[in-house]
């Protein structure tokens, strides 16, 4: 949806929908494959933030309200820092006192494959350069944090219930995506026999992120992003070989067997709260 034209402080509507992460689980990819659905409209600028204390929330509600195309069944955003570090609590609670009626998806991945991801996105914009080993026995690490995943889901089923959540896996989305995306579309009660072009792609991939990848992060945050149109193509040539996408050394970091026995006992008691809360057995996962 394209800003142009929206003035005064009633144009817009406030959204139905948040993604609202994990961090490095798919939630570029599912942010444009449900923009593709004919009865929902995602925010053009994906990462809104708006409910998080040092995001956008002093430009107030009209300038979000502006964000979502009111004719639209279905308006949502994505915003992995609502399940970001500690941000969830006040989140949730932010986010119900103004849409109580919203639904909300959280995706996931492997707890310990998610943190390799996101270390690895980190030292390709130049924000992490110490090791991974170093990185994670920094007790304020962002990476074991965003991986606690029944830590972060806690507060959103607290403030808008269970029925109000889905959530998916990364793994599923990839693997099984007409299914996965069915049963999100069904959650949204919008068309679910719904099989585009669009599906076929995946975005923001962690495997081939160089100089190329850091680039357009840094112009993102200074608010200069590509058509839509465009981003699909640009982002293959971001990971070709002739401008070293593709290079080894472009991949997330191995975990030896010390340093992941260590994440697996850390993690094991946020799982466990995970599955208790979904009902969800994560097989296909390491812990």
């Amino acid at each position: 949806m394209s800003d142009a034209g929206l003035t005064g402080a009633n144009v817009g509507a406030l959204p139905n929908l948040l993604i609202v992460g994990a961090p490095k689980c798919g939630t570029t990819s599912l942010h444009n494959y449900l923009n593709a659905h004919p009865e929902i409209s995602m925010s053009e600028i994906k990462e809104l933030n708006f409910f998080v204390t040092d995001g956008t929330w002093s430009n107030g509600i009209d300038w979000y309200k502006r964000n979502f195309d009111p004719t639209s069944k279905i308006r949502g955003e994505s915003s992995t820092s609502y399940t970001r570090g500690r941000n969830a609590e006040r989140v949730a609670d932010r986010a119900k006192s103004l849409l109580s009626e919203v639904k909300l998806i959280y995706m996931v991945r492997d707890p310990i494959d998610r943190i390799r991801s996101d270390y690895h996105q980190y030292r390709a914009i130049g924000n992490e350069r110490r090791s991974l080993a170093a990185a994670l026995a920094d007790p304020e690490n962002p990476f074991i944090q965003a991986s606690r995943y029944g830590s972060q889901l806690m507060p959103y089923v607290d403030h808008f219930g269970a029925h109000r959540i889905l959530v998916e896996t990364q793994e599923r989305l990839l693997s099984e995506r007409q299914a996965c995306l069915g049963r999100i579309f069904r959650f949204l009660e919008v068309a679910d026999q719904v099989n585009l072009a669009e599906f076929d792609r995946t975005w923001e991939r962690s495997e081939g992120k160089g100089w190329a990848y850091s680039l357009s992060w840094k112009l993102s945050q200074r608010g200069i992003r590509l058509p839509r149109a465009l981003r699909w193509p640009a982002q293959r040539l971001s990971r070709s070989r002739l401008l070293g996408g593709a290079s080894s050394s472009a991949r997330p970091p191995e975990i030896d067997e010390a340093l992941r026995a260590a994440l697996v006992a850390r993690l094991k008691p946020e799982m466990a709260t995970l599955r208790e809360l979904t009902g969800m057995s994560f097989d296909e996962w390491s812990l």
